[in-house]
């Protein structure tokens, strides 16, 4: 049995706010940026706005608003401060109730100490709410879990495979632009534009095992493995250093590059007459078959 306790019973990190979660659903509080942060605290529309609960303690009501606040940003000691004030508001009351003069007195006493420390305590703890605000994008808010992410099954048909990774090759290529060298992204697209049509060809009429075996060298390891080993080299050293051959990695990709373009052409050329040989066979046997003499009675 694991010793780790479930997800739902840990303590949050210091500075985190807990979340109950199901399988379902989950509460989270969501927090705003930095820059947003800033830039609430900075406007007085804002400040001012959010600051609406000082309307509590200024009408008597301290213990109420720190209990609020308490509750909602988590601070006990928020809590103890409502707590205290409630005990002296409900104190000066039953002074206020009694018979004593003296006692009522006392009460009216306590009952403006308790106002104004309420007040001017409230004042002061409304910068740290303020902030506590600020840091939030929203109330937290009820969102259902997550969902994992889709993942795409590879294709049965190993053709159809092939030209899911041409596509992704592409996509790379056209997202690492920038760092390739000057002459490679139209490479790439030259030999999409050859193995393309030639994959649909093979789709459509079948391949033998020779021609699916050159057509996965090319697709899934020689042209997306020159790509890969490029593109993890920072690309300075790549534009610049030279090995001992006395080329940079730069040339090295396009000169792989462009013998890999006339490899998919041959092997484009090789498919296609492969088909229009055994057209002529075809023709040969029908001609043999079928010429005028064999239909002599």
């Amino acid at each position: 049995m694991s010793d780790r306790a479930p997800r739902s019973l840990r303590r949050a990190a210091p500075g985190e706010l807990p979340a109950r979660r199901s399988s379902r659903t989950r509460v989270v509080a969501a927090h705003a940026p930095a820059e947003v942060v800033s830039r609430r605290l900075r406007s007085p529309v804002w400040r001012a706005r959010n600051s609406w609960w000082l309307a509590i303690p200024a009408v008597g009501l301290p213990w109420l608003s720190f209990l609020y606040m308490g509750i909602t940003a988590r601070r006990p000691a928020w809590v103890l401060a409502a707590v205290t004030y409630f005990v002296a508001a409900g104190g000066s009351l039953a002074l206020l109730l009694s018979y004593s003069w003296s006692l009522n007195v006392l009460a009216v006493l306590l009952a403006f100490a308790t106002w104004g420390t309420g007040l001017v305590h409230s004042v002061v703890s409304n910068s740290a709410w303020l902030r506590f605000k600020a840091a939030l994008t929203g109330e937290p808010v009820l969102e259902a879990a997550p969902a994992a992410p889709p993942v795409e099954a590879a294709p049965a048909d190993p053709v159809a495979a092939m030209q899911h990774e041409l596509r992704t090759v592409v996509q790379t290529v056209n997202r690492a632009g920038g760092k390739l060298p000057d002459g490679a992204v139209p490479t790439v697209r030259e030999i999409e534009d050859v193995l393309r049509p030639l994959l649909a060809h093979v789709a459509k009429r079948g391949a033998d095992v020779e021609e699916l075996h050159n057509l996965e060298a090319i697709v899934t390891e020689y042209l997306p493995g020159a790509l890969e080993h490029y593109l993890d080299l920072p690309e300075r050293y790549a534009l610049t250093h030279r090995g001992p051959s006395g080329t940079t990695p730069a040339e090295e990709l396009l000169s792989q590059l462009r013998l890999l373009l006339d490899g998919a052409r041959q092997l484009q050329q090789a498919v296609y007459d492969h088909d229009a040989q055994r057209l002529a066979t075809q023709s040969r046997f029908l001609d043999a078959k079928f010429r005028r003499s064999d239909l002599d009675l």
